[in-house]
């Protein structure tokens, strides 16, 4: 075989194992579906469902959308979807506990405001009597 030739054959076999590795299939996105799923879970458990619906459905339509996608063994799909569902999860997550925060605090307000008004109503009774 001629040099050129053998650079000919070199190429080839680079090229053929480049499309090879380039056509073979993607590894099973199952930490990202993990990692969805834990996100999942802990928005529901902060009553994301009542307090940030829309996003709550938003990462639980794409979590269902991104396990179809690896039951069709589309896992570059599934991996896409699934950090979706995870970063609407944490939206919803986000969102439960600021609508929870901003309860507390109109709770205390209006706690602050009962107390203010019992202070208003009844100076004398909270004044010292002087030696």
């Amino acid at each position: 075989m001629t040099p050129a030739r053998k650079k000919i054959h070199a190429a080839i076999v680079v090229l053929v194992t480049a499309l090879a590795a380039g056509c073979a299939p993607t590894k099973p996105p199952l930490d990202e579906l993990d990692a969805a799923s834990r996100a999942l879970a802990a928005a529901r458990q902060a009553d994301a469902p009542q307090l940030a619906a829309a996003e709550y459905r938003a990462a639980g339509r794409h979590f269902d959308q991104a396990q179809a996608a690896q039951r069709d063994e589309d896992y570059d799909a599934a991996a896409q979807l699934a950090a979706e569902s995870l970063a609407d999860s944490e939206l919803a997550l986000a969102k439960a506990k600021l609508a929870r925060a901003r309860a507390e605090v109109e709770r205390l307000t209006r706690e602050n405001e009962g107390l203010q008004g019992d202070l208003d109503s009844h100076p004398a009774g909270l004044q010292q009597e002087q030696p």
